[in-house]
């Protein structure tokens, strides 16, 4: 369930791009306010001196970039939630992007039920993968395998299986919990489990990884 305010950074260099996402937004019921920024920077300040709990952001800004903005965000509003918005700029930014705690990713041209999807998702702690930036990030990672790839599905108990499977279909913590039957603190404990065998550091790492081995396949 979504939160009964949420509010939101719209973080690109492009003023037409922003003003038509917040146009959508402004539509979306739980949305109280709506704030734009022109690059990293702007938003930071934006960050401290606003309630922010989501900032839909591009990569590609000039005087800092979304890479660089979501690891600020995430090391000093860690509570904040990011969803990049892609089009296909540059997989070395999308991934490292990733690396950095971003908690999802779709294409600028998305249809609005897919952004509206990809909010509720992240904001209900899981994850959002577009279907085609998946498939495009995959081949790109394909290209760089590491010696972690060599773990196999017999190095993950049983429960971590199943509770991974529901992290790449997108589900947070409490909605795992029902599916299970089991308490969101043992959820929790399988998925830290989960991060330190699969050596990630966040959900949308895990469940990436996951896909990329062809062991489950991202449900959006």
């Amino acid at each position: 369930m979504l939160p009964a305010e949420l509010n939101i950074l719209v973080v690109d260099d492009h003023p037409l791009f922003r003003q038509g996402v917040r146009f959508f937004l402004e539509s979306f019921s739980p949305i109280t306010l709506v704030k734009e920024a022109g690059n990293g920077r702007e938003a930071l300040q934006v960050l401290a001196e606003e309630l922010i709990h989501l900032v839909l952001l591009d990569l590609q800004m000039p005087v800092m970039d979304g890479v660089a903005l979501t690891q600020a965000i995430k090391a000093d509003f860690p509570g904040v939630k990011v969803l990049v918005l892609t089009s296909f700029a540059g997989w070395e930014k999308v991934y490292p992007s990733l690396q950095a705690g971003a908690d999802g990713y779709l294409l600028k041209d998305a249809k609005p039920e897919q952004l509206e999807a990809a909010i509720q998702a992240v904001m209900t702690g899981g994850h959002y993968f577009e279907p085609q930036v998946t498939s495009e990030m995959l081949t790109f990672l394909n290209r760089d395998q590491t010696e972690k790839d060599n773990l196999t599905t017999e190095e993950l108990t049983q429960r971590e299986m199943e509770v991974l499977s529901l992290i790449t279909a997108g589900l947070g913590n409490k909605d795992i919990a029902q599916q299970l039957f089991i308490s969101e603190k043992t959820v929790k404990t399988h998925v830290a489990n989960i991060f330190g065998k699969l050596q990630v550091k966040s959900r949308t790492q895990a469940a990436l990884y996951a896909t990329r081995l062809g062991w489950f396949k991202p449900t959006q």
